[in-house]
């Protein structure tokens, strides 16, 4: 359990090296009381339960499902714990589904110690923030999408790379080639159709890509 008086960071990520230099400096420089979590998505929730931190830095390698789902872990353990997001840069154009989710910042895994406490402090202070290269790659996001919506196109929910999966299948291409054409994994792929039968609100790949086709959906990604 946390000590009181004081607020509490718990720091998740899989590099030892970051985690102790990023621990020491919120100690030293923000006055926090900063914990070190095993790095494991399946015991996020008990040691959130056990030191109940206000903020939970989290430290995502690898694609945007694997962030998506420990940002929604974190969020289940303890929906009044503010998210600080460290993405890893392949994947940071998609970051717009983790600011849907409420995270409180999002940058970049490049960033150096010195910004990702800056982050910690504006979000201990209310604030929410992104870095300047992420703020600027949403921002070209959310142009394309506003002059989508000008030219009476839609996306229906789905990220950029959601819709270049989607394409894909709609081609014919088997999730092994749809990987290989992304540089992705295979699971991957199975994680984004997962999600674009989700949001579409349908079951099979085939309904999946009729209700695409329908919507004007295919190759806008």
């Amino acid at each position: 359990m946390a000590p009181t008086g004081r607020a509490s960071v718990l720091i998740f990520d899989h590099q030892p090296l970051l985690v102790r230099g990023l621990a020491s400096l919120l100690r030293d420089e923000v006055g926090v009381n900063a914990f070190v979590s095993s790095g494991r998505t399946e015991l996020l929730a008990a040691e959130m339960a056990d030191f109940t931190p206000n903020i939970v830095v989290l430290g995502v390698t690898g694609d945007m499902a694997a962030a998506l789902e420990v940002a929604r872990t974190a969020l289940q353990a303890d929906d009044k714990a503010k998210l600080v997001v460290l993405l890893d840069p392949a994947t940071d154009f998609e970051a717009v589904d983790l600011i849907r989710l409420g995270i409180s910042s999002v940058i970049s895994r490049d960033a150096s110690l010195d910004e990702v406490v800056l982050a910690v402090r504006q979000v201990l202070a209310g604030q929410k923030s992104l870095d300047g290269e992420m703020a600027s790659r949403l921002l070209a996001e959310l142009t394309v999408a506003v002059r989508r919506a000008d030219h009476g196109q839609r996306d229906g929910g789905l990220t950029k790379r959601e819709l270049q999966v989607l394409t894909l299948v709609a081609d014919g291409l088997p999730n092994r080639d749809v990987a290989n054409q992304l540089h992705i994994s295979e699971n991957t792929v199975k994680n984004h159709m997962r999600s674009v039968h989700e949001k579409l609100g349908v079951r099979t790949r085939t309904e999946a890509v009729v209700k695409a086709a329908r919507e004007g959906l295919l190759g806008i990604g």
